[in-house]
């Protein structure tokens, strides 16, 4: 059977916290990470060249999920120098940005700026968690978060230029 139905009166079990209202602050951290994953998800089925880094990057927010969830993963800052060294190489063949860019070019590059919106949707739902002191949340949790959306937004520049579509430059007023 695909449903439990346990749900069904709008409470949810999370490990760490035993049974919680479905609008409890840590169903919608773990929601937000939920979100940016499927999201990541589509990003790789739209440009394949990214599949083993968006892998690899889904398996981190699995774990990352999993601690806040109440599962000891051993999610250390071994990710964070990852996504570190993820945004160098991307970065190495970019020109320096000088202006605001207006999300948009490529699906998969569109798809990126979604997804990096997301996750700092998802790193203050996580920063609320550690300002209530959940034990749960980790700082590295933060700056995975914090990593993560600088990557999605340098992919993204990386994916319009691999596929020869311009960044739109925002000009202000």
């Amino acid at each position: 059977m695909w449903y439990t139905g346990t749900g069904d009166k709008g409470k949810t079990k999370v490990p760490s916290m035993g049974e919680v209202w479905k609008n409890d602050r840590i169903v919608e951290a773990l929601g937000n990470l939920d979100e940016l994953n499927s999201i990541l998800g589509i990003v790789m089925s739209l440009y394949p060249p990214l599949y083993d880094l968006i892998t690899q990057i889904q398996s981190d927010i699995f774990s990352l999920s999993s601690e806040i969830a109440g599962f000891d993963m051993n999610f250390g800052y071994d990710k964070v120098k990852f996504l570190e060294t993820s945004i160098e190489k991307t970065s190495a063949n970019l020109p320096p940005l000088k202006n605001f860019v207006l999300p948009g070019g490529h699906e998969a590059a569109s798809f990126l700026h979604m997804a990096r919106s997301v996750c700092r949707r998802a790193e203050r739902s996580v920063v609320s968690l550690i300002r209530e002191e959940n034990l749960m949340v980790k700082e590295v949790h933060i700056v995975y978060l914090n990593r993560l959306s600088s990557l999605l937004f340098v992919l993204a520049l990386w994916v319009n230029k691999e596929t020869n579509n311009p960044d739109v430059i925002w000009k202000g007023k």
